[in-house]
């Protein structure tokens, strides 16, 4: 008995290898694509953490501060933040004085963070300066009217606006006039002419 072995033809090879080719450029675009995906979405990801960085390291300065906080608007989409004692230390102060504010050069924001000092800021060397994120497109705090609350308002070109409320916040002290020494003598001098009377019983 003789059997006929058939086989794969030439021209059948040639077909399936034709097709195999087809199906792996077709996978190796779909990959390719994929990964550009991946990432675009790891540097929206980064970007997007420094903003959030930010706002929660702002949110723990004002949630940890005393009650002297004041905001300055001088423009339009930017503020600046200034918290006098805060007891969110990035570099181990027992009380920081800390300022949030907006570089103009590539719209920087930036956290300032010291003892005692004031802006414009001279050769110091207690200063420290952290870059949170640029492209700032809106920065700015709103203070409610019976000073308990802050809004605060965060956006970087191309991303999401980051936004959060600081409430209870305790009312600024009154200031305390202080008498001067000539007027403290006055009062003492006419104390004397006042005699003290006992009531009758």
């Amino acid at each position: 008995m003789i059997q006929d072995k058939k086989g794969f033809t030439l021209l059948e090879v040639l077909i399936s290898i034709m097709l195999l080719s087809l199906v792996l450029m077709a996978l190796y675009r779909s990959v390719d694509i994929l990964r550009a995906s991946n990432k675009n979405l790891f540097n929206h990801l980064e970007k997007s953490s420094d903003a959030m960085k930010g706002a929660r390291t702002l949110y723990i300065d004002l949630l940890r501060a005393d009650s002297n906080i004041s905001i300055e608007r001088k423009e339009k989409k930017f503020c600046k933040i200034i918290i006098n004692s805060t007891q969110n230390s990035l570099y181990g102060l027992y009380h920081a004085k800390v300022i949030w504010l907006v570089y103009k050069e590539n719209s920087t924001l930036l956290r300032i963070e010291g003892n005692k000092y004031n802006l414009p800021l001279k050769s110091d060397k207690n200063i420290n300066i952290d870059k949170i994120d640029k492209n700032i497109e809106l920065f700015r705090a709103y203070r409610s009217k019976n000073k308990d609350k802050i809004l605060v308002v965060l956006k970087t070109v191309g991303q999401d606006t980051e936004s959060f409320v600081i409430q209870h916040l305790s009312k600024p002290r009154p200031k305390i006039k202080l008498m001067s020494p000539t007027k403290l003598s006055q009062d003492a001098e006419d104390n004397k002419h006042h005699e003290f009377i006992p009531a009758k019983i």
